[in-house]
């Protein structure tokens, strides 16, 4: 057993000799410093994989979760956009308890008639009145926001309380652009398969889309418009433009469109960057309808189609670059306005109606 000068035994050696072993100086050595700096930079080179690991998969998790987001904002906004362009045209008014009535009888002949409620009418709108065999058409010569009455010519007799309705379709559900709408860079947004020419002073673009309709089935005719605010620059920008909706409901005499909400906040111009294709196309179909004496051209939206390209909120973590996406939505269908032109195809004009006069204001 070996003694210190401090009078301490060593252990080791005493252990050792206990369990019937020789000890030697080399079973009581400690770790040298070589051998501690070895495993020291051995820990630090596994964890740095798997902290280099951990870093790497965060930002593929970061990547991949921005791009789904670019994603199903892309796709939401499609899918308002195709269910509001499927529905624009219809025409109705309320139901239920708050479909509107006669307030007076109706005698035969052109005369002004007082409704319970004017929602959802304007001038040049047919009217279904009455029911069975008493129902007829009957057009709104014209009405006014201050007053709840019609001006029509009416057929039959009709007693107060008969109710009023007022279901079709307006071929002009999508209001239509010139046929020369185009780009800054010259790009035609308009494709007309038997080269019609026409003017509409205030009509849909390829930036704008307007349209209206009773958009939610509910009886009230709103007007609806999609703007894209693209920037004049190609390529992922950090002031990127918007795709804004404004929703107004149709009034009689309003002018006045209603605030624009931002649905998406990230749009970028679309490709190519010589001639960035047009955020809506329009395919145009015209169709001659003679009613009596009379023979009326319509121009209606058969297909419309959308191109939007957006980049991400921030920086892809691992490029230091923004992710974009372009997505095109090419087949979004107006059905009623199908509808609308089949019936017109086979002469039908029973249930077509114009557009309400201050569709062309707004």
């Amino acid at each position: 057993m070996i003694s210190h000068s401090d009078g301490t035994r060593n252990s080791c050696g005493r252990n050792a000799r206990a369990r019937g072993l020789h000890s030697s100086g080399s079973t009581c050595r400690g770790f040298s410093l070589l051998e501690l700096l070895v495993s020291m930079a051995v820990l630090v080179v596994i964890a740095g994989g798997v902290i280099s690991m951990i870093s790497y998969n965060e930002q593929t998790f970061a990547r991949t979760e921005q791009q789904s987001d670019m994603y199903e904002n892309v796709r939401a906004v499609a899918e308002l956009m195709a269910q509001e362009i499927g529905q624009a045209g219809f025409v109705d008014l309320p139901t239920g308890t708050a479909s509107p009535t006669l307030s007076a009888a109706a005698a035969v002949g052109a005369q002004t008639v007082a409704v319970s409620s004017t929602t959802s009418m304007y001038a040049g709108e047919i009217l279904l009145v009455d029911a069975g065999a008493l129902e007829e058409p009957v057009t709104i010569a014209s009405l006014t926001s201050t007053s709840i009455t019609i001006t029509g010519t009416f057929a039959n007799h009709h007693g107060p309380g008969t109710v009023i309705h007022a279901i079709g379709v307006s071929p002009n559900g999508i209001v239509s652009p010139s046929s020369n709408a185009t780009t800054s860079a010259g790009v035609s947004c308009v494709t007309s398969p038997n080269g019609v020419t026409y003017t509409i002073t205030d009509g849909s673009t390829c930036s704008v889309l307007n349209l209206w309709g009773d958009l939610n089935s509910d009886g009230t005719l709103v007007y609806v418009r999609y703007t894209c605010n693209t920037p004049t620059t190609p390529g992922p920008t950090n002031t990127p433009g918007t795709l804004t909706r404004s929703v107004t409901t149709i009034t009689p005499g309003g002018t006045t469109v209603s605030t624009a909400q931002t649905l998406l906040s990230t749009l970028i111009q679309n490709p190519p960057s010589t001639a960035p294709t047009p955020c809506f196309q329009f395919d145009i179909s015209t169709q001659q309808i003679t009613v009596g004496s009379s023979t009326k051209t319509y121009y209606m939206v058969a297909n419309v189609g959308l191109t939007i390209s957006v980049q991400t909120l921030k920086p892809d973590l691992m490029t230091g670059q923004y992710l974009t996406m372009t997505k095109s939505f090419l087949d979004l269908s107006p059905r009623n306005i199908l509808a609308g032109y089949e019936q017109a195809y086979w002469g039908d004009a029973s249930r077509l109606q114009d557009q309400p006069p201050n569709v062309a204001l707004y």
